[in-house]
């Protein structure tokens, strides 16, 4: 797993440098409340995958632990076990052309952010060509941002 935005795929490596520098000098998301935005992931191994998947899907929260200890990844609280964070096993991570981003406020991730903030980064991310997972209908990921 990788938050390097050379880790993605050539192609997207400008809208992401692009898109990364205008939302951390964007007027409007530190009127928001956001300090910075950082990169939270970009390329992503199929095992950080498949362990992604599995919160929700597996009976056993006890599985679900030994896939994030298996990928190399924290040891998540049962109720992260219980609950979805992905919808595939073939995510556009794993092909380096997908980037999420989330913004920071007092020192940490700030998860709940009110939709105005994740709205305005979607724009940014948009306005350099990426798609945003918060315009999905079926699954919104505000923090991704891909370019298919």
């Amino acid at each position: 797993m990788s938050n390097q935005i050379k880790d993605l795929d050539k192609k997207v490596q400008s809208a992401a440098t692009k898109t990364f520098k205008a939302m951390n000098s964007s007027a409007t998301l530190k009127k928001l409340g956001v300090d910075k935005v950082i990169i939270v992931e970009t390329k992503r191994e199929l095992a950080v995958q498949m362990a992604y998947y599995s919160r929700s899907r597996m009976k056993n929260i006890e599985d679900v632990k030994a896939m994030y200890k298996a990928a190399g990844l924290y040891e998540p609280s049962d109720s992260e076990c219980n609950t979805a964070n992905t919808q595939t096993l073939n995510s556009n991570h794993l092909k380096g052309i997908a980037i999420d981003f989330a913004p920071v406020k007092d020192g940490k991730i700030w998860w709940c952010a009110p939709d105005s903030v994740w709205n305005e980064m979607g724009k940014i991310g948009k306005k350099y060509g990426f798609s945003w997972g918060g315009d999905w209908k079926d699954w919104q990921d505000k923090p991704h941002f891909e370019m298919v």
